[in-house]
């Protein structure tokens, strides 16, 4: 009985581990009126993500700071490499979890306590999950570069969020509304769907 149990432990901590069999990897880049299109906030995003594990960002240039960010997670390492002067920084997770996160509104993080809060449930990635678990409404949406979407609304914490999809489900674009006021359309793009193993 207690080999048993033993080789049942050992087979479950082993699938706990498995690779991920698909990795999203997408385009992400921010329009708003209050950001210039030329600026590096409007720049695009290459964003790639394998279950809670394996995150990866790399950023365009950013001159004006001296920066091309590459972010790398592996957790519970995490590797930020500044692409221009060729410095790199190895941070490991303390834990408990080792879960990369790559919230969408992550301006608002100043603590670890933060990542608790509902908003930043929304992630890449996980966009259509997070918006079925606050319970969104579906309509129909506005035409995204000729193309017709789905809407699905809802209200997190006094903020309105849009998630626009296409018909396959595949999201397209974030729209988030404070106090009447636009914050800004992150708009992705799925490329070239999803990897399998």
């Amino acid at each position: 009985m207690r080999l048993l149990f033993l080789v049942t432990f050992v087979c479950a901590v082993g699938a706990a581990q498995e690779a991920p069999r698909t990795m999203k990897r997408l385009s992400v880049w921010l329009q708003s009126p209050d950001v210039p299109k030329d600026s590096f906030a409007a720049q695009p995003k290459r964003m790639f993500r394998a279950g809670n594990k394996y995150c990866r960002t790399e950023e365009a240039p950013d001159t004006e700071n001296g920066i091309h960010g590459l972010l790398i997670a592996n957790e519970p390492d995490v590797w930020m490499v500044n692409r221009l002067d060729e410095t790199a920084k190895h941070i490991v997770d303390p834990g408990p979890t080792f879960n990369c996160r790559m919230p969408i509104l992550g301006s608002h993080i100043r603590s670890q306590e933060d990542f608790e809060k509902p908003l930043l449930q929304l992630e890449f990635g996980r966009e259509l999950a997070f918006f079925k678990a606050v319970g969104a409404e579906q309509s129909e949406g506005p035409l995204l570069t000729g193309d017709p979407t789905i809407a699905h609304s809802a209200r997190v914490d006094d903020v309105d969020l849009i998630l626009l999809t296409t018909a396959e489900l595949i999201p397209r674009a974030v729209v988030a509304i404070s106090n009447g006021a636009r914050r800004g359309l992150l708009v992705h793009r799925v490329l070239r769907g999803s990897f399998r193993s």
